[in-house]
């Protein structure tokens, strides 16, 4: 699991009260409730700065899986072109065998 991925699960355990019994579990019936999902949400925003769409969150699933891909996907709409164009140097600057490296530890 990414490090994303970890800290999601945080997040989802203190809201929840215990951890997701697997990465495809729904979060209500992981014994979620609306207080839980409040909870979950301001720990996102105070970890990542970033809100959920709760519309992505249903559509795709409120699982452990598809929370963790909407914060990606919400801090990757947040970055602003100056940080994208960073990071895409710091990558050109990178050789094959390192960016496996980088892959490899995601994974």
């Amino acid at each position: 699991m990414s490090e994303l991925g970890e800290v999601v699960a945080r997040l989802w355990t203190e809201a929840v009260g215990a951890a997701p019994a697997g990465p495809e579990v729904e979060f209500f019936e992981a014994g979620g409730t609306s207080l839980a999902l409040v909870q979950f949400l301001a720990g996102v925003q105070d970890v990542y700065g970033v809100e959920l769409p709760l519309d992505r969150l249903f559509t795709e699933g409120f699982t452990l899986t598809g929370a963790a891909s909407a914060v990606e996907q919400a801090l990757l709409e947040s970055a602003d072109i100056a940080e994208l164009t960073a990071l895409e140097a710091e990558l050109d600057g990178l050789s094959d065998e390192e960016i496996r490296a980088l892959l490899a530890e995601e994974a």
